[in-house]
């Protein structure tokens, strides 16, 4: 036998060798993912999903294709964004006032007027610009010279609350059109306030008794708000309501009928638009009336993330003939939104080595999301161009606000914003360094986060250094306000105007310092010497300071810059509390969005970067944490051929795997509380490992966190050591230096776990391995292809890791300790699978169970026969494969020899 150990359930044998019966495994087809899924682990990556970018929004409703909706603006491109239903890790679509998606005209989009319907979808408005009439849905049909009259109906966004002036309602409008002139007929405002960057549930009913006799009722939050019934208008006899037709003269109608448009006025309405700025989440239309206990079901459903039955089940099972999810991402560069007055003027670009999103700053908000920078190997950085709404003049005030969490105590300038210019030699603008965590590391230059800025004259700073504590792997909230005093003009006559005034700096709410005579000059353009002017730049200087310079390893989360505003005190501590309160009274988003509010219509942040944009290459968890802890691939994507049949014949044969270059490529999980394991856990995943390995290749990790930069003396707080869980590639643990799997975890200074040399072959040999490591309370075990391969008892299992994240390729911050080669179906459980089920996991991805009966006997001298009972014989020359179909029937005579086969079959 040619075995380290036995593997039961495969036939292994020499054809010399004397007559063997053993139980074999007979096929039940593609059903490894089901089987992972039975056994119930937290997280489960199957490395499938979609790589597709497309401008098309796919129709889930009875009508199919036709009422697919199209990206049709060449002004814009619609965002991913996070979507409105809790615990569901679905997208929604952001409309960022240049862009819109239209269903082209179809008449089950416009039953007539004597038959009901029902609207449906969440609204998440990103701006309270009550004048313009923002339009999130549009199915009007509107062209200047409309004949006779306006079709159709709209949604208006109105006023968010009797706080705000003017004459509008509060709410949202539904308005109605019934072919005669172009005002609204039969019109309905909910009357319920809304918060700016909080989703709220809308739904509309048309109920018709008859056309001169209907009703409208608009419900907010699954609760009817508001009625109006029409009976007739001025003459009596005229409907309330009329559907777009598509019977107009092509004269007019120069654009065709009336599309029903998201996120914009739809393809009648010219060039007057009246764009929405916010997200649309779930738009439904149903050629019938919701009953009220099914748009409360519907509501609750959406807000309950422990549903029993998913979300898009419930609307579905309602019959709709339109239902677009909207989570479909688009063509476009890696961004981030600008929720901000600036809008798609202050869209910023992501490098590729940007991770996001992160762990949020913001306390339980698992819908949020925060920007991962690093300064290991390469670029990390975020950028958006020069804009005058971010560099004010000198003497406007201005405030800035955002949350870091460095993850590396390396001094020396580490830089997570720049607004910096210097290429003149006069510098202006600001920046921000991370200065010493706490007073016990060696002096430098301060501790605490110095804001300086420049005064336009030379180089020196202006400094506010905050003086406090931090702690490394912990969020830290800074706030600097500018307040300017004395106009000093042009004093380098070089063009920079300064300003002297108030500098004050605010850490964790409360005001920590402040330079009374503080000079500054704003960032100009033209700039003084003709230059590019400064850019925004996350994670590292700038392009104006030298892109990429002192990056900062950390993460960054709600950047906003307040243009024309000082924040107060109460203000600023108020932002701070709701960042940390799991439920706060208000959403911390709509307290960014709202803050400078003024009266009829805001005056918000110009830029508020929130960083919660999903995954541009996600990776989706179909554990049972379900989306609380999906991932992302970072400078990869899933492209590579995962196990396929015939070989591997419990997989699908488009089944795709997760490539990693064993250099910058992984795949990020972050660190999720349901993922933070003590005690019993597995370790599951196929790989097909490259021939070469770096001296400790992780598959799964989780930790270590970076050490601190001062080991030689270490200083107060900083991580000398750090907690990690592993199933990894060692390629000099054996003392022949021959590599090893490995399963276990370390403290940092001691490890725990089980080992076994990885068999010739493996590495680089072309073929998939199923690895398996647990820890059961008693023992590490490490499985290897559904047979045990090595035992090691240990009074130590998994270790909680609470200041590093879990990773795949890479150890769990990424960076480092990278494999080589491709990595599929990884599962993590926070129980140890027995060897039975080890044993079944890895005969599900052969396409196998347990069942019938393989036979090998010797016939006559030189002979050998196979039997076996139906279904298609397969063999091989090694026990892991890969195995290929034998097309004879059974009984099988062969010539013996001193050649090793190994044979199984499968139905």
């Amino acid at each position: 036998m040619h075995l380290n150990s036995p593997i039961r359930g495969l036939v292994v044998t020499p054809l010399l060798a004397a007559a063997t019966v053993l139980s074999m495994l007979s096929s039940e087809g593609a059903d490894y993912a089901s089987k992972i899924i039975a056994d119930g682990p937290l997280a489960y990556y199957r490395f499938n999903d979609g790589t597709q970018r497309t401008n098309v929004n796919q129709n889930s409703g009875s009508l199919g294709a036709a009422g697919n909706a199209t990206n049709d603006l060449p002004s814009g491109v619609v965002h991913p964004f996070p979507g409105a239903i809790a615990g569901d890790g679905n997208r929604s679509e952001f409309f960022d006032f240049s862009t819109r998606t239209e269903i082209p005209w179809n008449a089950a989009l416009n039953p007539p007027n004597s038959q009901p319907f029902t609207v449906e979808a969440w609204f998440y408005p990103a701006s309270d610009q009550t004048a313009t009439g923002q339009c999130p849905i549009n199915n009007r049909y509107a062209y200047s010279t409309s004949t006779p009259g306006r079709q159709g109906w709209v949604f208006f966004q109105r006023k968010p609350s009797a706080d705000y002036s003017g004459g509008e309602l509060v709410g949202w409008n539904f308005r109605m059109y019934n072919g005669i002139g172009t005002s609204g007929r039969l019109d309905v405002t909910s009357l319920v306030p809304y918060q700016v960057g909080k989703w709220q549930h809308i739904v509309v009913v048309y109920d018709p008794v008859n056309v001169t006799n209907a009703t409208v009722t608009i419900y907010i939050d699954g609760v009817a708000a508001n009625t109006n019934i029409w009976s007739g208008g001025a003459s009596g006899t005229d409907p309330g309501y009329v559907a777009n037709s598509n019977d107009h003269d092509l004269s007019e109608a120069v654009n065709g009928p009336a599309a029903l448009a998201i996120g914009n006025y739809n393809n009648t309405a010219g060039t007057s638009l009246n764009p929405y700025f916010g997200a649309v989440d779930e738009f439904a239309f149903y050629p019938n009336k919701l009953g009220t206990a099914q748009i409360l079901a519907h509501y609750q459903n959406g807000t309950n993330a422990n549903r029993s039955t998913p979300y898009d089940a419930l609307i579905k099972s309602a019959n709709p003939v339109a239902y677009l999810r909207l989570d479909e991402i688009a063509p476009s560069a890696d961004v981030a939104i600008n929720l901000g007055d600036l809008r798609t003027s202050g869209i910023a670009t992501h490098t590729a080595e940007v991770r996001h999103p992160a762990s949020s700053a913001l306390a339980g908000r698992s819908d949020d999301g925060a920007a991962a920078y690093h300064n290991r190997n390469g670029t990390s950085s975020t950028t958006m161009p020069w804009t005058a709404e971010n560099n004010p003049d000198s003497g406007t005030n201005f405030t800035f606000e955002t949350w870091l969490r460095p993850m590396r105590d390396l001094q020396g300038g580490q830089c997570p914003l720049n607004n910096r210019y210097v290429k003149s030699g006069n510098r202006t603008g600001w920046v921000i360094f991370q200065r010493n965590p706490n007073l016990s590391y060696p002096p430098s230059e301060g501790h605490g986060w110095n804001f300086r800025m420049y005064s336009g004259v030379g180089s020196s700073g202006q400094d506010v250094l905050t003086d406090t504590d931090y702690t490394v792997g912990k969020w830290s909230h800074l706030v600097v306000t500018w307040e300017p005093q004395t106009d000093n003009g042009d004093p380098g006559g070089n063009g920079n105007h300064q300003t002297e005034g108030v500098l004050t700096a605010y850490f964790n709410g409360v005001a920590v310092a402040t330079n009374t005579a503080a000079r500054y000059a704003a960032n100009t353009n033209p700039t003084e010497d003709s230059t590019p002017a400064a850019d925004l730049t996350i994670g590292s200087y700038n392009a104006a300071s030298g892109l990429g310079n002192n990056p900062f390893e950390g993460d960054v989360d709600e950047v906003a810059i307040y243009n024309n505003y000082a924040m107060t005190p109460d203000q600023i501590l108020a932002h701070y509390q709701a960042g940390t309160n799991a439920h706060p009274a208000t959403n911390y988003e709509t307290l960014v969005l709202t803050a400078p509010f003024t009266g009829p219509e805001r005056q918000g942040p110009k830029t508020y970067l929130r960083f919660n944009d999903p995954a541009r290459f996600p990776a989706a968890n179909s554990g049972t944490l379900a989306s609380a802890a999906d991932g992302n691939l970072v400078l990869t994507t899933n492209i590579a051929t995962g196990p396929r049949p015939p070989t591997y014949a419990g997989f699908d044969s488009s089944n795709m795997a997760l490539p990693v270059d064993g250099l910058k490529q992984w795949a990020s999980l972050n660190n999720p509380p349901g993922l933070n394991i003590s005690g019993q856990t597995t370790l599951e995943a196929w790989i097909n490992p490259a021939a070469g390995q770096g001296e400790s290749a992780r598959i799964i990790s989780h930790g270590p966190p970076t050490l601190s930069d001062f080991l030689a003396m270490p200083p107060d707080n900083s991580i000398t050591n750090g907690a990690e869980v592993f199933l990894r590639i060692e390629t000099v643990v054996t003392p022949q230096g021959v590599p090893a799997y490995l399963v276990g975890s370390s403290d940092g200074t001691n490890s725990y776990g089980a080992g076994y040399p990885v068999p010739a072959g493996d590495l680089g040999g072309g073929n998939w391995i199923h690895l398996v490591g647990t820890y059961d309370g008693v023992n590490w075990k490490l499985y290897r292809n559904g047979a045990p391969v090595a035992t090691n008892a240990a009074a130590i299992g998994a270790l909680p890791v609470n200041n590093a994240d879990w990773a795949i390729g890479a150890a769990g911050n990424g960076w480092a300790g990278n494999f080589a080669g491709s990595i599929d179906e990884v599962a993590i459980y926070n129980r140890a699978l027995t060897a039975s089920q080890v044993q079944a996991h890895y005969a599900a991805g052969q396409g196998t169970v347990s069942g019938g009966t393989l036979t090998i006997a010797r016939s006559g001298s030189s002979n050998v026969t196979v039997t076996w009972p139906a279904g298609t014989l397969q063999e091989a020359v090694n026990v892991s494969g890969p195995y290929t179909d034998v097309n004879v029937a059974s009984p099988y005579t062969i010539a013996a020899s001193a050649q090793t086969k190994f044979y199984r079959f499968r139905q």
